[in-house]
């Protein structure tokens, strides 16, 4: 179901970690970024400044909203210090968590066929419809970031948080179906614009 109607959202995932560098299942797993990630995060607050700024924005007019892990943590400080504004205070929220990936995580993507290969051929059929064993589906993440946008998205928003949640906002906001976002690996060096049913995403 796709939301339309609501306010303008600008969208950021958080820079890279060394768990991502080497293709590690990262989830909920608290990973530090990493020096390169800092810097996607900082030229991701250029493009936010940027964007704000040509759309006519006040940025003290968004509600800011982050998963409470460290790395969108450190991603939203950076993306703020591209601002000269004073800003509101940011809002963290459990439900903006990463998907789960449960036993899988602190393991190498590479490694999963070798010790779970009933699990990657479930993945690699589907990923949107996988759930790891002691982790998430898709399903159940759409459930919470569905319960927070009803809560919280009343007026134009900023959101960091992560890749698995960038894909549940594209759905929840365009209705794409999942075995398209399936293949979109959202860029950690970007901003995702929703608006009015519409998804575009800006990079430098």
């Amino acid at each position: 179901m796709a939301h339309a109607e609501w306010p303008l959202i600008y969208f950021v995932r958080h820079g890279q970690t060394d768990w991502n560098r080497a293709s590690r299942f990262q989830g909920q797993r608290d990973v530090p970024l990493n020096e390169h990630g800092r810097n996607q995060a900082k030229l991701s607050g250029e493009i936010l400044h940027e964007l704000v700024t040509r759309d006519g924005g006040d940025p003290a007019d968004f509600d800011w909203f982050c998963s409470p892990l460290g790395r969108t943590r450190e991603t939203m400080d950076i993306v703020r210090a591209q601002f000269d504004d004073e800003l509101p205070d940011i809002a963290y929220d459990d439900r903006l968590r990463e998907i789960s990936f449960g036993r899988l995580e602190g393991i190498l993507a590479s490694d999963v066929e070798k010790l779970f290969p009933e699990e990657h051929a479930q993945r690699e059929a589907s990923k949107w419809r996988h759930r790891p064993k002691d982790g998430e589906s898709y399903a159940e993440v759409i459930e919470r970031v569905d319960a927070f946008m009803q809560e919280h998205i009343q007026r134009p928003t900023i959101v960091v948080a992560h890749g698995g949640v960038a894909r549940t906002f594209r759905h929840l906001l365009t209705g794409e179906p999942g075995d398209v976002l399936d293949k979109w690996a959202p860029s950690q060096e970007a901003v995702f614009r929703f608006e009015n049913g519409q998804f575009t995403e800006y990079a430098a």
